[in-house]
């Protein structure tokens, strides 16, 4: 951090917020709030004389709250910069430290937060986890027994530049303890709280063993895990070592923690696995390995970035695999455990890795984006056929990429931030949008030419480009057997999938459609699949009204991984459709064509539509007089 400091080329702006973030890859203006430290920076030395003479004293976060700090302060003797800020929540405004501070006058208590905008090329989120609070879980007692303890409080205790100077005691009386038990998965794999692991902390609570076997050999310590997970280079032998230096493992969830009210100790209730018994062990010290999770602030981070969250609410990466360091906002780069849990190497791979990516940005003149974009037809907008424009467009934008200034002005599709989903295509009503190369008209035109011949044994199937077109590709290469009529068409993102499309199919006669694109969790186009998701629930609806045979049309969300899910699903399909007399099956898309047709009054005009159909019913009319016998 230091070096980071003396860097001429990096500005650290400690105590500052990320308040908003416009613009896109290259050209992002953001606007930071540097919050006011009541010292000015350009004339504090860092002496601290203003600390020494404050007679205010506060919990130090930093510390863990083990330790106290004064209102005139720094977290930490290497702070970086280091200059003091003055809690004014805690000041009393006695005047001490602007005394103390004498000829250099850097004391200010006029000053004010200060907004200050900025011109960015690239943007790196290393935020970091947050920590689990295990007061909730009662039956370990946190908060309750002065002698249960969190692993970042023992962080701060064997610390040699902490509150004891390295000299573990008990908070209770201050005594070096003699036995001491680490518990592993405080709140991480428990249903109740965190489903996950949270990958470091069998690795962190036996180093935390180590550290303190090593400065106290005749403490005995025993770890409670349900799983001991070493998976890298060199954990392995770490984890030997530990049990070979006296550390004892027991494989167990402690049930209950209980205290002896005149000693302090406490008790541990729990299973030995090994054993296969119940057990109850006496400690003088707990410590609890809480759980990672993500910051208090990350759902507010990821409005501000229009970065995605995965189900757990950690950063959502643009692809776990190909991409793990991008956020699918374009200039946007994830580092570190924000992203989810991470070790130290792993989280200095990364940033390494982002900060690479992020080079590659500053250092370009020109940005390639992909080619499948937006384009408003500002004749078609409501804002001017009907005076206003509805706005439908720019909401549905995972993006934000659709602005509109005014009410009366059509929407602008600000083309550097479009990613191409295809949401706001599908979802204008007044169909005033198009996509490059996934036009309405290219796709009736591969959709007329699939359904040309026999359209009522076919199965056509909508398929987004990252995900389900990925798995029916592998259905393929993996020789699943899957129905030899199903017709395939890929669009960007089940986003895309207009309900026009739809209509449209069994218009034309499809026996049956399928709806698939990603999980909700593996979109490429942060909220594209749950877009795509309501719109496919509302056909489900209305075919349902309709009294449309049930497995006509069907919604999946099939991976790239999936091959036998997509085999299965079409073999499915073909089941419901061989079990429908043909005739019946031709009644009903008879039946169903006016509903459908009246459904689709808007669709010819869509520009480009109307030559599309002249064009396929050519196509049709020639394919039918080539299939008559000379």
């Amino acid at each position: 951090m230091v070096d980071a400091a003396r860097q001429p080329l990096v500005d650290v702006r400690a105590f500052t917020e990320v308040e908003k973030v416009e613009g896109f890859v290259g050209n992002f203006k953001v606007t930071l709030r540097e919050k006011a430290k009541y010292i000015l920076a350009d004339r504090c030395n860092g002496c601290g004389d203003c600390a020494k003479v404050c007679p205010i004293e506060v919990p130090n976060y930093f510390e863990m709250n083990l330790a106290p700090r004064k209102a005139a302060y720094v977290p930490m003797s290497q702070s970086v910069p280091l200059i003091y800020s003055i809690d004014m929540d805690a000041c009393i405004h006695c005047y001490k430290c602007v005394d103390a501070c004498g000829p250099l006058e850097a004391i200010d208590f006029s000053q004010e937060d200060k907004f200050v905008e900025e011109d960015i090329g690239a943007i790196v989120v290393a935020t970091g986890f947050g920590h689990f609070d295990p007061s909730v879980m009662e039956e370990y007692g946190y908060g309750r027994f002065p002698n249960v303890i969190t692993s970042m409080e023992m962080e701060r205790l064997n610390n040699s530049a902490g509150p004891t100077a390295g000299n573990l005691i008990r908070p209770s009386d201050h005594k070096n303890p003699k036995r001491m038990a680490f518990i592993n998965c405080v709140g991480s794999r428990d249903k109740r709280y965190n489903p996950s692991c949270s990958n470091f902390c069998c690795m962190y609570s036996i180093k935390n063993a180590v550290l303190v076997k090593q400065m106290n050999p005749d403490v005995d310590i025993s770890i409670y895990y349900i799983d001991i997970r070493t998976p890298s280079k060199g954990y392995e032998e770490f984890y030997d070592r530990a049990r070979e230096m006296g550390i004892h493992f027991i494989q167990g969830r402690p049930s209950m923690i209980t205290e002896d009210e005149e000693t302090h100790n406490l008790f541990i209730h729990s299973e030995d696995v090994l054993l296969g018994k119940v057990i109850e062990k006496e400690y003088d010290m707990v410590m609890l390995n809480q759980a990672a999770i993500p910051q208090p602030d990350q759902n507010h981070m990821s409005s501000v970035l229009n970065v995605a969250q995965s189900p757990g609410g950690w950063f959502m990466e643009y692809h776990p695999k190909l991409r793990p360091m991008d956020s699918p906002t374009d200039g946007i780069f994830f580092a570190g455990a924000c992203q989810g849990p991470k070790d130290i190497p792993s989280s200095v791979a990364q940033g390494s890795a982002a900060a690479s990516r992020a080079s590659r940005i500053l250092q370009s003149e020109k940005w390639e984006i992909e080619p499948t974009v937006a384009v408003v037809w500002p004749e078609r907008c409501s804002a001017t056929t009907r005076g206003r424009a509805c706005g439908i467009c720019a909401k549905a934008c995972p993006y934000g990429a659709i602005k509109i200034t005014s009410p009366e002005f059509p929407a602008e599709v600000i083309t550097a931030k479009c990613h191409g989903c295809g949401a706001c295509v599908a979802e204008c009503p007044e169909d005033a949008i198009t996509q490059l190369h996934y036009t309405d008209a290219q796709l009736l035109a591969q959709m007329r030419a699939l359904l040309a011949d026999k359209p009522e044994e076919k199965i056509l199937a909508f398929r987004c480009h990252w995900c389900s077109y990925g798995g029916a590709d592998l259905a393929g290469t993996s020789h699943f057997e899957y129905s030899a009529n199903e017709r395939g068409m890929r669009v960007m993102c089940s986003a895309r999938m207009d309900t026009d499309f739809i209509y449209e199919a069994f218009r034309l006669g499809a026996g049956a459609v399928l709806y698939s694109g990603c999980h909700p969790q593996d979109c490429h186009y942060i909220t594209g699949q749950l877009i795509g998701a309501k719109r496919a629930d509302r056909l489900a609806k209305i075919f349902s009204k309709m009294e449309m045979t049930e497995g006509r049309f069907r919604v999946e969300w099939i991976s790239a991984a999936e091959g036998d899910k997509y085999a299965r699903v079409l073999n499915e399909m073909q089941n419901v459709l061989d079990n429908i007399p043909k005739q019946d099956l031709i009644d009903e898309i008879e039946r169903l064509k006016p509903d459908m047709l009246k459904r689709l009054k808007n669709f010819p005009g869509v520009p480009g539509v109307a030559e599309a159909m002249d064009y396929t019913e050519t196509l049709m009319g020639a394919i039918q007089v080539q299939k008559e016998p000379a």
